[in-house]
C-alpha cells in the first residue's frame, strides 16, 4: 500500500494538525506501509518532501502536481489522503487524484465547524461552493474528528460517504514523572487565535479568588496577541500573565507537566491535540463541550465547559482549591481516560481497516 499525505502546511506553526498527520505517518511506515507527506512548509529536519507554494496566497504551487506526477510514475500511488480543505494543495491533490483514477480521503480537521461559517468570510462561502465542493464530493470517504463534525460533514456532502475517527495520541512513549508543582501557574498552549477563546481564558482569570497562580500563554507571536496584551494591561494583570512564544519540543514538555492545570476555552475545536496532550502528561485540563470530546471527560479528571467567561472561572475556582495530591490523582485519571479512548494503542486499527476498505 502505498499512501501520499498533503497538507499545506507541516511546520510547528501548524498546531495540532502537524502532530496528527505525523503520528499517522510514523505508525504507518511502522507497520511496513508506504507513506510520504507533500507540504510547503517544514521543519528543516523534517523527513518530507516540500514543494514551492509556503509564501504565496492559498499556497499555490507550481511544482505540487509535477512531484505527485513524478511519484506516481516511480511506484503506483494507491490512496492520496488529503488533511485540510481551505487550500491550493488540497484542491489541486484532489483533481489530480480523481482525473488519476486514484481514490482520495478528505480529512477535514474541523475545518467545516459551524462556528467558523458563522464567524467566516464572504469570500471562504463562495470559495466552498463554486471551487471546491463538486470535487471534494468524489471522495471516496470525509474524515471527521467527532460526531459533531460527521453531522456537519454529511450536511455538507450528503452523497460522500463520512467516516469518524478521533485523533489518537501515542501515550506509551510518554512517562509520568512527578511534577515540579512549586511554580504554581495555568497554561495555554497553542496557536494564537481568536478561535481559541484565550480573552475568555484571560478574563476568567482575572476574576478568580486564588491569587497565587500565574497564567502562561504558549504560542507563536501574531498580531492577535497584541490585542490579548492590551486586554491583560487593561486587567491590571502585567505581573500574573506571561506570553512566552513558541515551545516546542523537551521545553514543551516540561511546560506541560509542571502545569497545575491547562486551559484551553475554544469556541469551535475537534478534540483539540493539546488536550490529549496535556492529558498523557498528567495534567488536568478544562476545555470546551464545543471540541467534541466524549462527555465522560467531565468525570475522569477533567472539565468540559461552554467558552464563557463565568464558566471557565467556576471550573479554575475549583481545580486550583485543589491539593497537589488531588490534582495528580485526577490527572492520572485524566491519562488513563485517554490512554484508553484516544490512543494509537487502541485506535490505529481504525486506520488501517479504513485504507483497506478503500483500496
Amino acid at each position: 500500500m502505498n499512501i501520499v499525505h498533503i497538507l499545506e502546511d507541516f511546520s510547528f506553526l501548524s498546531g495540532g494538525l502537524r502532530t496528527v498527520v505525523k503520528d499517522l505517518h510514523n505508525r504507518l511506515i511502522n507497520n511496513g506501509i508506504s507513506s510520504t507527506i507533500i507540504t510547503t512548509r517544514k521543519e528543516k529536519d523534517d523527513d518530507v518532501i516540500k514543494v514551492e507554494g509556503g509564501n504565496k496566497p492559498w499556497r499555490f504551487s507550481k511544482n505540487l502536481i509535477n512531484k505527485l506526477n513524478f511519484l506516481h510514475s516511480q511506484k503506483n500511488i494507491d490512496i492520496i489522503h488529503i488533511h485540510g480543505v481551505w487550500m491550493y494543495p488540497q484542491y489541486a491533490a484532489a483533481k489530480f487524484a480523481f482525473n488519476n483514477r486514484i481514490p482520495y480521503l478528505i480529512s477535514c480537521h474541523g475545518m467545516y465547524e459551524p462556528w467558523l461559517w458563522l464567524n467566516g468570510n464572504f469570500k471562504k462561502k463562495m470559495y466552498f461552493k463554486y471551487v471546491v465542493k463538486n470535487i471534494f464530493s468524489k471522495a471516496k470517504y470525509l474524515h471527521a474528528i467527532t460526531l459533531p463534525e460527521a453531522k456537519e460533514l454529511r450536511k455538507l456532502f450528503p452523497k460522500t460517504n463520512v467516516v469518524e475517527i478521533p485523533n489518537l495520541i501515542d501515550s506509551k512513549s510518554v512517562k509520568i514523572d512527578a511534577p515540579n508543582l512549586k511554580e504554581k501557574y495555568i497554561l495555554y498552549l497553542g496557536r494564537i487565535d481568536k478561535k481559541k477563546g484565550i480573552d475568555i481564558l484571560i478574563n476568567a482569570f482575572a476574576n478568580i479568588d486564588n491569587k497565587n497562580f500565574k497564567l502562561k500563554i504558549a504560542g507563536g507571536f501574531n498580531d492577535y496577541q497584541k490585542e490579548l496584551e492590551v486586554l491583560v494591561e487593561k486587567l491590571n494583570l502585567n505581573d500574573k500573565v506571561s506570553f512566552v512564544g513558541l515551545i516546542t519540543g523537551v521545553e514543551k514538555e516540561i511546560l506541560f507537566k509542571n502545569a497545575f492545570v491547562f486551559v484551553a476555552p475554544s469556541h469551535s475545536e475537534v478534540v483539540g491535540m493539546v488536550n490529549l496532550e496535556s492529558a498523557v502528561y498528567g495534567t488536568p485540563v478544562i476545555t470546551t463541550k464545543q471540541t467534541g470530546l466524549k462527555k465522560e471527560w467531565s468525570d475522569n479528571g477533567g472539565f468540559l465547559v461552554n467558552p464563557k467567561v463565568n464558566e471557565v472561572q467556576k471550573a479554575l475556582q475549583v481545580s486550583l482549591n485543589w491539593s497537589d495530591d488531588e490534582r495528580n490523582d485526577n490527572g492520572k485519571k485524566l491519562n488513563s481516560f485517554v490512554t484508553k479512548e484516544y490512543s494509537w494503542e487502541y485506535r490505529f486499527k481504525d486506520w488501517l481497516n479504513l485504507y483497506k476498505s478503500i483500496l
